[in-house]
């Protein structure tokens, strides 16, 4: 399927998702994702990020067939990234991933509201039919998120991650939207 590269998902009179260009990299994106409270619970707490790795990565999104990576805007103000990605064309599903990377919108609902959309267009324009996602079992947050999403537990990976110098599990969620 050939993807249209650049859209604009409104979510509320506030906020909105558009796609991410190389010319939305900024200093504050790139201190978000150096940022251990921030991304304390995602594999990027393991990578010193900088200005031009940040800008190749958005380039790579916005080029692929299997990616769609999103800035979520509030008042125009870039304030986190959602993924849809990979996408599986054959299996009609996708990954998804996020996060709220100005503190100042932490506890907002505005994950929720963005993951909700991000499925809705997934499922409306992409024609997917399954979308997956995963959390460290320590991030309630994304627990929350992702429950009041309709995502279920599919899964429990053991022990798989060590975080702050324990093993902890990672927990596997699924949605099917027909099944809601």
């Amino acid at each position: 399927m050939k993807m249209k590269r650049d859209v604009e998902i409104d979510i509320d009179n506030n906020t909105r998702l558009r796609t991410l260009l190389k010319i939305d990299v900024s200093e504050k994106y790139v201190a978000w994702l150096n940022d251990y409270e921030i991304m304390k619970y995602t594999e990027q707490n393991y990578f010193e990020h900088f200005f031009s790795n940040v800008c190749d990565f958005v380039e790579q999104k916005y080029n692929s067939e299997n990616d769609l990576l999103f800035g979520i805007f509030s008042d125009d103000k870039h304030i986190g990234n959602i993924k849809l990605g990979p996408i599986s064309w054959e299996h009609k599903s996708a990954e998804v991933s996020y996060f709220i990377g100005d503190k100042n919108y932490w506890g907002r609902g505005i994950a929720t509201k963005c993951v909700k959309s991000i499925i809705d267009y997934g499922t409306k324009v992409l024609h997917l039919e399954k979308f997956n996602s995963g959390y460290y079992e320590l991030n309630l947050g994304s627990e929350k998120v992702l429950k009041k999403c309709g995502f279920c537990v599919e899964g429990v990976r053991v022990s798989n991650v060590v975080f702050e110098g324990k093993r902890i599990n990672s927990i596997l969620v699924g949605f099917i939207p027909k099944l809601s």
